[in-house]
């Protein structure tokens, strides 16, 4: 009863406490937040890598060129295999020409289409997105809240607890830098290359006349 009393009378108490409650969680999340980052470079790399190939506009047109004939010649498998080698350097040209079937001429169903394919490039992107933006938030998070005790500690003449605090507090910024960092260089990457898979879909379409 004595310590509702106190916090109800003392809000900025309330503040205080919940700051130091969040200091563990926070500091968790940011490392949760650094192995994802780690992991996502390391997917980035493998992705770069596979893409390590010449890519030919001329090698483009003329397989969705081989597509348009075959398709005006009734063969769709046949336009499909050769719409899948002209987007075969994009991944989400891959993507596109999987899940197009035989059916699927259609303008409506091309369009829809693009739009999955879109969508889910633009999933992809948020995941490093994500990064960007809660690699510098919960780097300054724990940055803030341990400056609250190291404060105490220097008041008190207490060294230890206040060197024990702005290592953490400094620790926490860099990580969170480090964090964000990683994910603006993939999302800057990701979206040229992934617009550009698009853009070869759409110019694909457009020579085969569909």
């Amino acid at each position: 009863m004595d310590t509702l009393v106190y916090y109800a009378t003392h809000p900025n108490a309330i503040i205080y406490a919940t700051a130091n409650a969040l200091l563990y969680p926070v500091l968790i999340a940011e490392i949760a937040l650094l192995v994802f980052g780690v992991f996502e470079a390391g997917r980035f790399t493998v992705e770069m890598v596979g893409r390590w190939r010449k890519r030919s506009l001329s090698a483009l047109r003329e397989s969705a060129l081989l597509a348009r004939t075959a398709l005006a010649e009734g063969r769709r498998e046949d336009a499909i295999a050769s719409l899948s080698m002209a987007l075969k350097h994009a991944r989400y040209g891959r993507r596109f020409t999987q899940m197009l079937g035989v059916d699927d001429f259609e303008q409506h169903h091309l369009v829809k289409l693009l739009g999955e394919v879109e969508g889910q490039a633009a999933r992809r992107l948020e995941r490093t997105r994500m990064l960007v933006r809660f690699g510098p938030i919960l780097g300054l998070m724990g940055t803030l809240i341990p400056i609250s005790p190291a404060l105490v500690g220097l008041a008190q003449g207490d060294v230890q607890t206040l060197s024990d605090n702005l290592v953490i507090a400094f620790s926490t910024t860099v990580v969170g830098l480090l964090i964000g960092g990683i994910g603006y260089g993939i999302s800057t990457v990701r979206e040229r290359v992934y617009t550009r898979d698009v853009s070869d879909i759409e110019y694909a379409l457009e020579i085969a006349e569909l």
